[in-house]
């Protein structure tokens, strides 16, 4: 007797809906990979590049890389799709040698318009609170670099004018270095904060990690990548740049009392006001204690009363090893704070900006409470918003 395979046995009619069914059941899965695959759109126009071929690289590596091209028509219209990155990255649209960055954290639809003859200069770019940022730096870093220019010129032709456009320099990066601090103290893990730390005039770094003060924003960005983005290569790389310039400054000043400074770089200094107006500073307080816990909380909650007498346990139970609180209240109601925080034995100061506070968004509190052991030779060492981890947390440091 032959034995036929399954197959030839079936009848046809179900062979038939079996194939069907089967077809329908890939479409199925087809679409569903496609709705579920995470891109991001820019679009929109470049007048008077009739010819010209538009490029959208990458700028994730050491070097930029060509994603896509499109050879704009006399409408100058174009449209690129990519797959979103997983952590904010950064991109750029290329026109000859002009070029454009831009960066993106999700499936965002950005709009681009500009004109051939200024596309780095003149274009409007929408769709992106990060992007809008970014502009702002580019241009605030344009106007720097003009400055400097303008003195270099000066020395070079042995002008006069050197001293005044010196010290006109030197204003001009002041001005501009606080400009940025606080765009990055608005949210320190945010893409264009990371922008900053990286822009360069004329091949210099205007932010130097090897610079005590400069350092001090590269870590408020390193800190706050890292909470928020604790895989992502860029923040590796931050964390990788501040620390070798903190082992390099340590490593020079050995013998000297500006080694406990080059310690304490990687969290963000506070100072505040306490109840009788004194001004309480959070690095005097890591300076002289061994281990720091830096508390945010607001006084008029549910969830106070038992919070504070758990940090007066542990305040009890370790200051004599070492420990110290500096609580940062954001409460809007000042005077029920000062009713609080009388009967508190520990450093409490109260933010005014309450819910807007900067120093809670530098340090991206999400929740309250929020706190943080700082030790005084390695900085932040955990950030903790449950209670029951303080303890464990403290016990390792001290």
């Amino acid at each position: 007797m032959t034995v036929f395979p399954l197959w030839e046995k079936t009848d046809f009619n179900l062979k038939f809906a079996i194939m069907r069914k089967w077809i329908f059941l890939c479409a199925i899965a087809v679409a569903f990979t496609s709705c579920n695959k995470r891109q991001f759109t820019i679009e929109g126009n470049v007048a008077d590049a009739d010819g010209q071929t538009l490029y959208l690289e990458s700028l994730a590596t050491d070097q930029a890389v060509v994603l896509d091209s499109v050879q704009l028509d006399g409408k100058g219209a174009f449209k690129f799709k990519q797959e979103a990155p997983q952590y904010p990255e950064f991109y750029q649209l290329r026109l000859n040698d002009a070029v454009v960055h831009f960066a993106i954290d999700s499936t965002e639809t950005l709009s681009f318009l500009a004109k051939a003859v200024d596309f780095a200069d003149g274009y409007e770019l929408t769709g992106s609170d990060e992007c809008t940022k970014m502009r702002i730096v580019t241009d605030e870093s344009g106007k720097l670099k003009s400055r400097i220019n303008e003195l270099n010129q000066a020395v070079s032709a042995n002008s006069s004018q050197v001293d005044t456009l010196r010290a006109q320099a030197i204003q001009a990066l002041a001005e501009y270095k606080s400009k940025m601090l606080n765009l990055v103290l608005e949210n320190p893990s945010a893409a264009a904060a990371y922008y900053i730390v990286f822009q360069e005039i004329n091949g210099s770094k205007v932010f130097d990690p090897y610079d005590a003060e400069d350092r001090k924003l590269i870590a408020a960005v390193a800190t706050g990548f890292d909470m928020r983005y604790p895989e992502s290569a860029r923040t590796k790389q931050l964390k990788q740049m501040t620390l070798a310039a903190i082992a390099a400054e340590r490593a020079a000043r050995q013998n000297s009392t500006e080694a406990l400074e080059a310690q304490v770089t990687s969290y963000i200094d506070i100072e505040l006001y306490d109840l009788r107006g004194r001004k309480q500073t959070l690095s005097d307080l890591v300076n002289n204690n061994r281990v720091v816990l830096l508390s945010f909380t607001a006084y008029q909650t549910d969830y106070s009363p038992a919070y504070n007498m758990k940090l007066a346990e542990l305040y009890k139970k370790y200051k004599g090893s070492g420990l110290a609180i500096y609580q940062v209240s954001l409460d809007a109601d000042e005077q029920a704070w000062k009713v609080t925080a009388d009967n508190l034995p520990w450093i409490c100061v109260r933010d005014p900006q309450s819910v807007y506070s900067r120093n809670a968004a530098s340090y991206n509190v999400q929740k309250l409470p929020t706190c943080f052991v700082i030790d005084r030779n390695d900085g932040i060492v955990k950030r903790i918003e449950k209670v029951d981890e303080i303890e464990s947390a403290i016990q390792s440091r001290l």
